[in-house]
């Protein structure tokens, strides 16, 4: 009941604030361009803006708020359960908040009649309020871009007909492209999460991009008759902040990595010198890997299931590292490695063929580690038979 009031409530004060005039007032959407400093910011971000020059009302609703002092922010968010909200601020602050960081705004006025915008009016004043602003965030299915998508859908109704953003992309695809500088980055999210994020998805899907609703918008027709954008402000348009990754690339140390390994691998060969503890440290490192992807797997809502780099990064690792410490048994170990190693094998020969994208500069780590196991192998093979 209180729901309906506070409807009614809203509606009336809509009206008497409002004044129907195109050039005065109205509903845009705002893109905000990539941040690459913080991840979690590198994709960009999208808002709704509320403007109205006769009563001097000019607000940001943003669908992108997370509290670091939530109750279990840390482990919510390992668990993929992390609660975002939307906030109401004032649009001239938040404006300057991204260009500040030499970003771009794009905004999008929105062509809606009077009902279409007092029904998103209420929408957004309903979703406001305490006991509405909450929502469990997903990274590519419910997120600041795919509720602008949702919104829209849900006020204005059959009538919008988005347009279609053409190209068969996977959502990693789609990811990649906003990570080409924060390789990192790009490589903890390839390792942690599985082959649902790379199936072809349609153009709906594509929207959790903030850009990609941003085209899709701006084909967008309302009956089939006009256009859902009536105009479009960039600020900021030639601004494109450089992020400055770590020189220190993933390819980098992996390569750094593999030679170090050819060299003590080589050694180990030739002069039977025993490197127990980087044995110890590297299947300790991908047990711990193999582990933590178990986890996300089974036991979180994060997309990480059927996860591909569980080949390399065995959770049993873990206890066989403590083999090199101590051997109790040398045919136990061998057997293991021989199984690890046609695993890792297997791997490379299916890497084009299974559903899933593995980030490129695994190459150098894997075959760093099968380097070490067939070293191994033969090496206490050759002292057993000795």
């Amino acid at each position: 009941m209180h729901k309906i009031i506070l409807t009614i409530i809203l509606w009336f004060t809509f009206l008497s604030s409002y004044s129907y005039d195109n050039e005065q007032s109205g509903f845009s959407v705002i893109t905000i361009g990539p941040y690459e400093n913080e991840l979690y910011s590198a994709f960009g971000h999208s808002g709704i803006r509320y403007y109205n020059k006769n009563t001097g009302e000019d607000y940001f609703y943003n669908y992108g708020i997370f509290d670091f002092d939530q109750p279990n922010f840390y482990l919510n968010f390992l668990n993929g359960r992390l609660l975002y909200k939307v906030g109401k601020y004032s649009y001239p602050a938040a404006k300057n908040y991204y260009i500040d960081q030499e970003r771009f705004v794009k905004e999008q006025l929105l062509n809606l009649d009077q009902s279409q915008e007092i029904l998103l009016y209420n929408y957004l004043e309903q979703n406001i309020q305490p006991e509405n602003a909450n929502y469990l965030y997903n990274y590519v299915y419910d997120n600041c871009a795919t509720k602008i998508r949702d919104i829209l859908s849900e006020v204005i109704g059959d009538q919008l007909s988005f347009s279609e953003v053409t190209g068969d992309v996977s959502f990693r695809n789609l990811m990649d492209m906003y990570l080409k500088n924060n390789l990192w980055g790009d490589l903890g999210i390839d390792i942690c999460l599985g082959p649902e994020i790379d199936r072809v998805i349609s153009y709906k899907d594509k929207m959790f991009i903030p850009d990609f609703l941003f085209r899709s918008l701006e084909k967008a027709s309302l009956g089939g008759s006009k256009e859902l954008v009536k105009e479009t402000v960039i600020l900021n348009p030639s601004i494109i902040k450089e992020f400055r990754g770590n020189f220190l690339t993933p390819n980098i140390i992996f390569f750094i990595f593999f030679i170090f390994i050819l060299t003590i691998s080589f050694r180990q060969i030739k002069y039977d010198i025993p490197y127990h503890l980087i044995d110890f440290f590297i299947f300790l490192s991908t047990g711990l890997i193999g582990l933590l992807l178990s986890y996300l797997w089974l036991f979180t809502d994060h997309l990480s299931s059927n996860n591909f780099n569980l080949v390399w990064a065995l959770p049993s690792n873990i206890l066989i590292s403590f083999l090199f410490i101590k051997v109790l048994s040398k045919k136990l170990l061998v057997n293991y490695l021989i199984l690890y190693a046609s695993s890792l094998i297997a791997l490379f020969l299916m890497w084009s063929f299974i559903p899933q994208n593995l980030n490129e500069s695994l190459v150098l780590l894997i075959s760093g580690i099968l380097v070490r196991v067939l070293t191994n192998i033969l090496c206490i093979s050759r002292s057993a038979v000795q």
